[in-house]
């Protein structure tokens, strides 16, 4: 990777406020770091214009790899532009009482919402909520896997794309992964809404819902907090075997390739999220899979069935 792409890599992790602290701290000491930094100052007026920032950047992103070298400048130019909008859009939510918390891969984040709820954010994950009137309207919208531990009160709503959850005082796990809505109750009562089924859930019980149809529920006994958390554990029962893969990526970070179909395949087992090699064997072991993994560049390739 060239210094230039590693700078490109950063100043997008950066506009998107997902540095580590000391990353953040030592690209904001360099000198471009410093030119940026500059630029913010003016922003503090500018209008929330109507704009996709990360879409723009990848739009960039091509376009200098058309024109080549030489336009460095220019693409150095454009990126400030950019960086001024995507600053006007931080601004623009922090006004209207809107927060956004974000992790990357293989991150997880405790959150304390305003109403001291509090929230562990799991990897590659997104939560956001209207801070201004969250006492009245405690709202919010998740993409990812989350555990909540919820404080009495009002309606307390969590919102994905494949359904949404609701509860007075509790603690769950919601895991929303493309077309799969997962959700386990640690304490308390849930309700789950999808396209096509509402349950009522309490402690022990679970139920999954792929493509907003019921897939199964289950009860079980269950601890304080989910393994994810307690015990750095993804586990998975009866899953695609995608769903697993997609895990692997959150927690790793690793890109992968196959060059066969895995669709029809599903996967029951545990694996760590803070041992590739391990996970990895797991994972592809349980799957009588052929794999080679190269972790200097995280790629996992995935080349065919096992022999017999």
């Amino acid at each position: 990777m060239s210094d230039n792409h590693h700078s490109e890599e950063t100043i997008n992790r950066w506009l998107q406020g997902k540095l580590s602290e000391a990353e953040r701290i030592a690209f904001e000491q360099s000198p471009e770091g410093q030119d940026y930094l500059q630029i913010l100052q003016a922003t503090d007026k500018l209008g929330f214009p109507d704009y996709d920032v990360e879409a723009e950047l990848q739009k960039l992103h091509a376009l200098k790899k058309e024109q080549g070298p030489s336009t460095f400048s220019f693409w150095k130019i454009a990126v400030a532009a950019l960086l001024i909008v995507g600053v006007s859009l931080v601004y623009y939510l922090t006004q209207t009482g809107y927060t956004t918390h974000n992790t990357g891969f293989g991150e997880t984040l405790a959150i304390t919402l305003p109403d001291a709820s509090v929230v562990t954010l799991n990897a590659n994950s997104e939560l956001q909520y209207k801070t201004s009137d969250f006492a009245e309207d405690r709202k919010l919208k998740l993409r990812g896997e989350a555990f909540f531990e919820v404080t009495r009160g009002i309606d307390f709503e969590v919102q994905t794309s494949e359904g949404s959850i609701k509860v007075l005082g509790t603690s769950f796990n919601v895991k929303q992964l493309r077309n799969v809505l997962e959700v386990q109750v640690y304490s308390g009562l849930v309700a789950v809404e999808g396209s096509s089924t509402r349950q009522q859930l309490q402690k022990g019980e679970g139920l999954r819902l792929e493509n907003g149809v019921l897939h199964k529920s289950w009860t079980k006994p269950v601890e304080n907090k989910p393994l994810w958390i307690s015990e750095h554990l993804v586990e998975l029962e009866d899953a695609p075997l995608q769903e697993a893969l997609v895990q692997l990526e959150n927690s790793y970070g690793i890109t992968i390739r196959s060059n066969i179909s895995t669709d029809s395949i599903r996967f029951t087992g545990a694996f760590p999220t803070d041992d590739v090699e391990s996970a990895l064997r797991i994972v592809l072991s349980a799957a009588e899979l052929d794999y080679t993994y190269d972790p200097q560049n995280k790629v996992l390739t995935i080349s065919g069935r096992q022999n017999p």
